[in-house]
């Protein structure tokens, strides 16, 4: 007897999702879904995030930061060449920037207006991967769509991000720009729910980690 040929399942990459099947046709009633920056407090930026994560932003931020404006701002006279006396004047003035660019991720529906943040920004280092940004957004319109119980679309205006996430989570879109204005212009003192990065990791279970966990529970019964 001749051997039975193996069916190969067609293997569906994020760059093989065609354009057209990206779009969902606005219909008003969708999640509406962003990312972007807006300037707050350091004092209140740094309520947002762990100790331990804070350290690093603020690592990097000195790393990215120019020394001599520091030390204009402070008024203090060191020879940018002595590293030593400059490391010595940051630990013992702990300076700090009176106001930083928080990256956000929002995400809107009806009187649902949620705001999470990201991180605290450093340009050079974020800007070539700000699709990641949006795809957190995604995640955030799925997170409410979980909240509302609604089978409803979720809509981002990137679609790189967009076609990233097409395949893991049902109903997600692309629109233009202009369909996600409500969610561009949300500000953390309109958000009816703001995350920090702590309550994120306690309320957050992906849609396949969901899956998993219920199969494994119907395998115990």
């Amino acid at each position: 007897m001749g051997k039975r040929k193996r069916k190969h399942q067609k293997t569906s990459f994020p760059w093989m999702v065609e354009e057209e099947n990206l779009f969902i046709a606005k219909t008003g009633n969708e999640i509406v879904t962003d990312a972007g920056w807006e300037k707050i407090s350091f004092e209140e930026a740094r309520k947002l995030f762990s100790p331990e994560t804070f350290q690093e932003w603020y690592e990097l931020f000195l790393e990215n930061t120019d020394i001599s404006e520091i030390l204009s701002e402070s008024n203090v006279d060191i020879d940018l060449d002595d590293e030593s006396a400059i490391d010595n004047f940051l630990q013992r003035s702990n300076w700090t920037p009176k106001q930083v660019n928080l990256v956000v991720a929002k995400a809107i529906y009806k009187n649902h207006a949620w705001v999470r943040a990201l991180l605290i920004s450093t340009p050079d280092v974020e800007e070539p991967y700000f699709q990641n940004y949006e795809m957190e957004a995604i995640r955030l319109g799925v997170q409410l769509r979980k909240y509302i119980k609604e089978d409803i679309p979720v809509i981002n205006d990137c679609k790189n991000a967009v076609r990233h996430l097409h395949g893991r989570y049902a109903l997600i879109g692309w629109q233009p720009r202009n369909c996600v204005t409500a969610a561009h212009n949300l500000k953390i003192s309109q958000a009816t729910k703001v995350y920090n990065e702590l309550l994120w990791d306690e309320d957050w279970v992906d849609e396949c980690d969901s899956l998993i966990s219920e199969s494994r529970q119907s395998a115990r019964k």
